[in-house]
């Protein structure tokens, strides 16, 4: 098998652990995507994946890899042991799961509680990563209306997915 076809199946299975993983660590959000997808083209770059006993914590180890070089620090040679199953995290844990529905559920109230405009803003923007010029240009806005709006709606967003 594949190291592209294995990756896709850890990924399915995995890739909440290692989010999870990356935020309890990373110093913004912004950082975890960024750690994750190296992470993941570093086990594409690997000769043969095939044999490994424990993928998902060779997952994080690579992931704790890649975060200690992206902070500029050395690997130490004690690092280089497999993580045990304790520092794990099982993804099916229902918990998690009330967890990420409670976030949802939250996610979901918030944005009904905006305006139409900045609502509409704040989508473009994160669902759909448009730069805010080109949603200025959809919406029928200026660059600093749309950039108002995208403030008005993430502290929104942020007051109520803290509370």
């Amino acid at each position: 098998m594949s190291n592209t076809s294995l990756l896709a199946g850890w990924r399915q299975r995995w890739n909440r652990s290692l989010f999870q993983f990356l935020r309890q660590r990373a110093r913004s959000s912004v950082d975890v995507e960024d750690l994750a997808q190296e992470t993941y083209l570093r086990l594409l770059r690997a000769p043969d994946l095939s044999g490994v006993r424990n993928p998902q914590a060779y997952l994080l180890q690579v992931a704790r890899h890649v975060m200690l070089e992206w902070r500029g620090q050395k690997v130490p040679p004690e690092a280089l042991v497999e993580l045990d199953e304790d520092t794990l995290v099982d993804p099916t844990a229902p918990e998690l799961e009330l967890e990420a529905q409670m976030a949802q559920r939250r996610l979901e109230k918030a944005l009904e509680e905006m305006s139409p405009v900045v609502r509409a803003v704040v989508l473009l923007r994160l669902r759909d990563d448009w730069p805010c010029q080109q949603i200025a240009q959809q919406l029928g806005l200026t660059d600093r209306q749309v950039k108002r709006h995208l403030a008005r709606g993430y502290d929104h967003l942020r007051a109520r997915m803290e509370g």
